[in-house]
């Protein structure tokens, strides 16, 4: 009997059946691996090695160009869509090359976690998200950022607004002598702007669940909202002016194939990072971050400012990651991905423009200058000798939307309707079906309305192929129904032609 393989350091997971390995190891214990996870081994490793059998054994040099890397990593992690990958670190990467192994490291550790986010998000979620985005379905095809936008902060100062902790001491600073400028506000922000009578330009929401009644006062509705096709339909309903970007959507990569182009700019992770990258895309000379902590305050478990109204909100999470603080050595964080994210998108922008994370606590970010609120006086003279003010009569110009009308506009609700159609007729026929697992095997073994009901039915699929998930799917179809539903009424809110409502009214569009 062989002994086990003794590692640097390794994860745990129940039911692995793939595995990540980093640093090279020796034949007995590639096999043993090949054997002990038979969906999937991942090797990260300068040697040759050359396993006994291996359609699922991979490698990749550790010198592999860093995009490369992680698109192998992602595509390896879907091997399995029940259980994350363990991974275990070989002794040999304290040999040589240890911080290139420990960059390695990190990056499949996040992955991993953002991997976990996105399934978790997607089971529990799915059929919410889905609702969203048939909610917002007219929004998305009419009203997304147009690329005119780019250059709005040209020579100018931009200023992210979040709602960390820090955001009590440094909110105060946006209306202390700095030159005129475009503010980005997180939605969280909304209340603790208003008590300093500090008017947003723009206002960004893409989270499914987060209503405009939970972030901002009731009539109070400043500037233009930046939205998702997830967004909360609250916000669209409330907004006077608003117009929506792009994401990580299914959904919108199956509009994509059918002729609605995706924005450039991207609803990424959460508001925090997406208003950085908004304020990236406006192209200003220099962007200040405000309540950018990243990082719970005091023990971690304090995730908003108290000036935001949401102090009452603490994070409970079980796993707390210490990453690098601003002023102290480590800080706790259970965002561990959002923090990484937004760590490297600092450390992108600030290739181009100035960063300056204006704060008293939270996780360090890489690219970004630091500056304490005390020495404020300082970055502000530098700031009014280098920016030009925003023009408020800048924002009257902001009315172009990017859409897609006429003729390209009835393709796509012609398509649409059609597979409102599609769906109406395999949910009459389902009825004969034994069971309604049987009927989801049926209606999503077809890719393309897969890809239509992307997150709900993303969030239905792994329960198809987990006889210990294979419960009864009833609510699931009266979901389903729900969506369609809300698909067709996004279809109507697109104001199509006369001729158009009077098909969709009185025939079948398949």
């Amino acid at each position: 009997m062989t002994s086990a393989p003794v590692w640097l350091s390794e994860t745990k997971v129940l039911n692995a059946k793939t595995v990540i390995i980093v640093g090279h190891i020796d034949q007995r214990s590639t096999n043993e691996c090949l054997r002990k996870y038979p969906l999937g081994f991942f090797l990260v490793s300068h040697a040759n090695t050359q396993p006994l059998a291996g359609p699922n054994f991979f490698q990749i040099s550790p010198h592999a160009d860093k995009k490369k890397f992680i698109a192998s990593i992602a595509n390896f992690l879907l091997l399995d869509t029940q259980n994350p990958p363990e991974v275990k670190v070989a002794p040999s990467v304290q040999d040589y090359e240890t911080p290139l192994y420990e960059e390695l490291i990190q990056i499949i550790l996040t992955e991993i976690d953002s991997l976990l986010r996105a399934r978790k998000t997607r089971k529990e979620t799915g059929y919410t998200r889905q609702f969203q985005i048939f909610s917002n379905l007219d929004g998305y095809l009419l009203a997304r950022i147009p690329e005119d936008w780019k250059d709005l902060g040209k020579q100018k100062l931009a200023i992210v607004v979040g709602a960390g902790p820090s955001l009590d001491i440094t909110l105060e600073h946006v209306t202390n002598g700095l030159p005129s400028p475009i503010i980005v506000a997180t939605d969280s922000s909304l209340k603790a702007l208003a008590k300093e009578n500090i008017s947003p330009h723009f206002v960004i929401s893409i989270d499914p669940d987060k209503s405009v009644d939970a972030c901002s006062q009731a009539g109070i509705t400043p500037g233009i909202a930046i939205l998702s096709s997830q967004s909360h339909p609250s916000w669209s309903d409330t907004w006077p002016k608003k117009c929506y970007i792009s994401g990580r959507v299914i959904t919108e990569d199956w509009l994509a194939e059918k002729g609605v182009g995706k924005t450039s700019l991207l609803a990424i992770n959460n508001a925090g990072l997406t208003a950085l990258a908004v304020a990236d895309f406006f192209n200003p000379a220099a962007i200040l971050l405000l309540g950018m902590d990243l990082a719970g305050g005091g023990d971690g478990s304090i995730r908003y400012a108290q000036n935001t109204g949401r102090s009452n909100i603490e994070i409970n999470a079980s796993i707390f990651h210490d990453i690098p603080g601003n002023f102290d050595q480590t800080v706790p964080t259970p965002f561990f991905s959002d923090w990484k994210e937004t760590s490297d998108a600092c450390s992108n922008f600030s290739t181009k423009r100035s960063i300056i994370n204006l704060n008293d606590r939270g996780a360090a970010l890489e690219g970004a200058s630091l500056i304490h609120p005390d020495d404020f006086e300082e970055i502000k003279k530098l700031l009014s000798e280098n920016i030009s003010p925003f023009d408020l009569m800048e924002m009257k110009h902001l009315d172009k939307r990017r859409g897609i009308h006429g003729f390209g506009l009835v393709q796509v609700l012609t398509l649409l309707a059609t597979k409102c159609d599609q769906i109406w007729n395999m949910l009459e026929h389902g009825k004969k079906a034994s069971d309604s697992a049987e009927f989801f095997r049926n209606i999503l073994s077809d890719k393309d309305t897969a890809s239509l009901l992307g997150d709900f039915a993303f969030s239905i699929m792994p329960r198809l192929t987990n006889p210990e998930e294979m419960t009864l799917l009833d609510s699931e179809i009266d979901q389903l129904k729900n969506l369609v539903w809300k698909m067709e009424d996004g279809i109507l809110n697109c104001n199509p032609s006369d001729e158009f409502i009077s098909r969709f009214l009185t025939e079948k569009f398949s």
